[in-house]
């Protein structure tokens, strides 16, 4: 099998349009490989799908899929791992910054009777839900593991939630771009 062969057999698979491999300019056209395009729109959707959720990354990262015209089928996935393995960063690094000495008198300050009844009753999994669907995971994520919450209670629902907005972000974003083609 011929390296192009394979390359258009794996281009055919993912859906992935060939015409993006092309950056014209006004004095030359420059054929990019497709594996080193692919590659970089790629690593920008997985970079964006990394970004807090309040500068719209994984809904931007969402809109470069689709203007790459890839699958939701490998889309989602990646933009829902990529966000959750952000998110256990996140949460890693909030519990451990308790350990800097202001940052723990303060949180040992802000861990009042209310707040912490606050976090029993709504929980992990309304955080993780709701809050999410107001600022975004990483405030959260930093608000649960100060109130004492622990990193076992936290992946399960972090992996749903980012599974699920994934989903409502590329519906959003379709249904977005779909409008704006029809104006």
């Amino acid at each position: 099998m011929r390296n192009s062969d394979f390359l258009w057999e794996f281009n055919e698979k993912f859906g992935i349009d060939r015409s993006a491999a092309v950056m014209d300019t006004s004095i030359y056209a420059v054929e990019f490989p497709i594996l080193v395009t692919t590659f970089w729109t790629w690593a920008s959707i997985v970079g964006l799908s990394m970004t807090p959720n309040l500068v719209l990354g994984p809904s931007a990262a969402v809109g470069v899929g689709i203007a790459a015209h890839y699958s939701p089928w490998v889309l989602l996935p990646v933009v829902a791992a990529a966000g959750y393995f952000e998110g256990l960063v996140v949460a890693w690094l909030a519990g451990e910054s308790t350990r800097i000495g202001f940052i723990g008198r303060l949180v040992a300050r802000l861990r009042t009777p209310r707040a912490v009844a606050f976090a029993n009753r709504w929980g992990v999994w309304g955080g993780l839900t709701l809050g999410c669907a107001v600022v975004g995971d990483e405030p959260i994520l930093v608000a649960l593991r100060w109130l004492g919450v622990n990193m076992r209670r936290i992946w399960l629902p972090l992996a749903v939630s980012n599974a699920v907005f994934a989903v409502l972000y590329y519906a959003i974003v379709w249904v977005g771009l779909n409008q704006v083609a029809n104006l």
